[in-house]
């Protein structure tokens, strides 16, 4: 896990939209070089936090630590199919995309079961610093894990109350439509909150991811997962997605009625109820979400 590179800017809307944009284009992949900022509009921290983000988020990848980025499938599919990111849907599975495609960042620390449903700016930095430690053998600054903690919980926690700025201005995190952490201005305090909906799709990436230890961008596919509700893979999706265990139960009967048994269902096997799929990579599910929601919009 490493820290830092975002420039402590969280992803304001069409910031995403800009980059992948950019790189579909043929833009220069290099996010530091001062020609890239004047591409995208922005200042050199801003772009050089846009290249972050899309890393991060499995948007785009390199080839080893000092290649440009490019795009990835799941970054080509989101352009082609929701270029300006405006869907829900889109962000869930940006979403999980981050915690489980196996970038080098923090984000899925701030969704693992270990973080507690409630607790302060103090009490992250200093459980992410013990973390840090005792895999490095040295303590980090504590300005930067301070600096860590501030940015992604900008990303991810809705103000409560919102800012009374003017709506047009659309300076929140895209990452606040759904609604996986709360940030309560009065004690400033932090607490975990009830999702949006969440697409089917983006749970059967995650769980595609877990159940075969893969990356999911680069998983092989086709292997058909059961995965014990009780498992320690279905708790960690459950802490990446917000769920409780039965409401992740819940979510996966849904998405079964949604997807088909096909692509994932629930059963039991020897008395203990089971997520049975196939695993697919990031991509995969994507095109399965814009297909079946350009489907329904047709339908209607």
């Amino acid at each position: 896990m490493k820290l830092g590179g975002h420039e402590t800017f969280y992803p304001r809307p069409g910031w995403l939209t800009k980059g992948l944009l950019h790189l579909r284009a043929g833009g220069v992949g290099v996010f530091s070089a001062p020609e890239t900022a004047d591409q995208l509009g922005v200042g050199r921290n801003m772009a050089k936090s846009i290249g972050w983000w899309l890393h991060a988020t499995g948007l785009a990848t390199r080839s080893n630590r000092n290649s440009p980025l490019e795009p990835t499938p799941l970054g080509a599919v989101l352009a082609e199919y929701d270029p300006y990111m405006v869907r829900l849907g889109t962000w869930w599975l940006v979403h999980a995309s981050a915690m489980t495609c196996g970038a080098e960042t923090s984000l899925p620390w701030f969704f693992s079961p270990r973080r507690p449903e409630r607790c302060n700016r103090t009490v992250l930095a200093e459980a992410l610093m013990r973390d840090l430690s005792s895999k490095r053998g040295k303590a980090p600054a504590v300005k930067t894990v301070q600096r860590e903690v501030a940015a992604v919980m900008q990303a991810y926690a809705v103000p409560v109350p919102r800012s009374r700025s003017d709506p047009e201005d659309n300076l929140g995190s895209p990452f606040h439509r759904l609604d996986l952490w709360r940030h309560l201005h009065g004690t400033d305090r932090f607490e975990r909150s009830e999702t949006t909906p969440i697409p089917p799709e983006a749970l059967g990436l995650v769980l595609s991811a877990l159940g075969m230890s893969q990356p999911s961008a680069t998983l092989r596919e086709g292997i058909l997962q059961d995965i014990a509700i009780g498992s320690a893979p279905m708790t960690r999706a459950g802490a990446m997605l917000g769920r409780s265990r039965e409401a992740l139960l819940d979510l996966a009967a849904a998405s079964e009625r949604e997807l088909g048994p096909e692509v994932l269902r629930v059963r039991t096997l020897a008395g203990e109820r089971y997520v049975s799929l196939p695993s697919a990579a990031a991509s995969i599910w994507a095109r399965r979400f814009y297909d079946r929601v350009g489907a329904a919009r047709e339908a209607a």
